[in-house]
């Protein structure tokens, strides 16, 4: 009986350990080649016709996000990302605003964001959109949404082992409310 038991013992802590080598994979295989992985925030906003339909991962914190007869628009303060392309917490490491679409009309409810939540999305770049921000000019690199996560805080308490590292990395835990697969482009899509 105790080698059933010892057994059984070794079977669970390995299943423990092996969940949590699990990772969430952020940028889906079908993405991770068409990724321009150097292409940066403050290229995109320089350049903005000569990086036209370059796929990127962008992150940061929602602001806004609001839906029209046409499309969702989801404004986002953009934050560096980590190595598990989950956004950094300081926002004094932004470099600015970025405007993320859904012209496919996927999101049904802009409600899924709620204001400060945490956002990692893989979007063509579509150019730059001019608005007033604060009774000033200011340009928004837009981008179209392809694929999204939405990340939720969780506290590291609720995982096996939080002492020694947070499952998902940071305590966030990723998931993917909707998905942009590729497709032919909606009309109406470019801004």
């Amino acid at each position: 009986m105790k080698v059933y038991a010892g057994f059984w013992v070794g079977c669970a802590l390995l299943s423990i350990v092996f969940s949590g080598c699990n990772r969430y994979q952020v940028i889906p295989d079908h993405w991770a080649d068409r990724v321009n992985k150097q292409l940066t925030y403050e290229q995109v906003k320089a350049a903005p016709d000569v990086t036209r339909g370059q796929i990127v991962v962008w992150g940061g914190e929602v602001l806004n996000a609001v839906r029209d007869n046409e499309r969702t628009t989801v404004e986002v303060l953009e934050l560096p990302l980590n190595k598990d392309h989950i956004p950094l917490e300081s926002r004094a490491s932004s470099r600015g605003r970025f405007l993320a679409l859904d012209s496919r009309g996927e999101i049904i409810d802009p409600a899924i964001f709620k204001e400060g939540s945490k956002i990692t999305v893989i979007g063509e770049i579509l150019g730059l959109r001019t608005e007033t921000l604060d009774k000033a000019a200011y340009d928004f690199p837009v981008i179209a949404i392809r694929d999204m996560t939405i990340w939720d805080e969780r506290t590291a308490s609720t995982y096996p082992f939080a002492g020694y590292s947070n499952y998902y990395g940071y305590g966030y835990y990723g998931h993917r409310p909707y998905i942009f697969w590729e497709g032919s482009r909606v009309s109406g899509s470019q801004s």
